[in-house]
């Protein structure tokens, strides 16, 4: 089997496996949390999906993107719920660090952005919120299901960093591999740190 067709079958499949898994695992949690974590990986498949025929238009691209930043939005909501409500001393710091990062990616890019500029723009501001929203969790879960759900929102920033390089800078070896690694472990540690964090 050709590795586009083999990609087209598994890359749903993860998330396919993923809904299932926390649809079953997960009825424990609050309404809200169960409800919008099983959105934003409805999102993420959907996104799956559409980014698999973005080299036939740019459209699927954008539509791909709408679709993850949804999914960030409502994995940030989860979090929210569950963090600091006020923006402490450390978590400003965090955040500074994460707003550094995406915006030196951003001004890496940007030059071979186009008209897709204003919405690289809004999606990095998505996948940071989701992020800081991740790390305003801290001793407010218990230690583990913190420090599952923080490293996989990592996990996200670093699929979606390899993805775009690999788009819009420089041809990376191997970078579906590493993009669909990076990204199965970040979907993956955040639905364990969920289920975690009523334990």
């Amino acid at each position: 089997m050709h590795f586009q067709e083999m990609r087209q079958f598994t890359k749903p499949l993860l998330l396919i496996s993923l809904i299932l898994f926390f649809g079953i695992k997960g009825s424990h949690l609050p309404k809200k949390i169960y409800s919008y974590t099983l959105l934003a990986l409805c999102f993420s498949l959907l996104g799956d999906i559409l980014l698999l025929y973005d080299h036939l238009a740019t459209l699927y691209f954008i539509l791909g993107l709408m679709a993850f930043l949804l999914a960030h939005i409502s994995y940030a909501l989860v979090f929210f719920t569950q963090g600091k409500k006020l923006f402490k001393k450390e978590l400003r710091l965090v955040s500074g660090l994460l707003f550094a990062y995406g915006t030196t990616l951003y001004l890496i890019l940007q030059e071979n952005l186009g008209a897709l500029k204003i919405p690289v723009i809004i999606y990095i501001l998505g996948i940071l919120t989701l992020s800081i929203t991740a790390y305003s969790r801290k001793d407010q879960v218990n230690f583990p299901s913190f420090k599952l759900v923080f490293i996989g929102s990592l996990f996200f920033i670093a699929s979606d960093s390899i993805l775009a390089i690999n788009k819009f800078l420089f041809v990376i070896p191997l970078s579906h591999l590493l993009v669909m690694g990076t990204y199965a472990a970040a979907q993956y540690l955040i639905v364990k740190g969920l289920l975690a964090s009523n334990d």
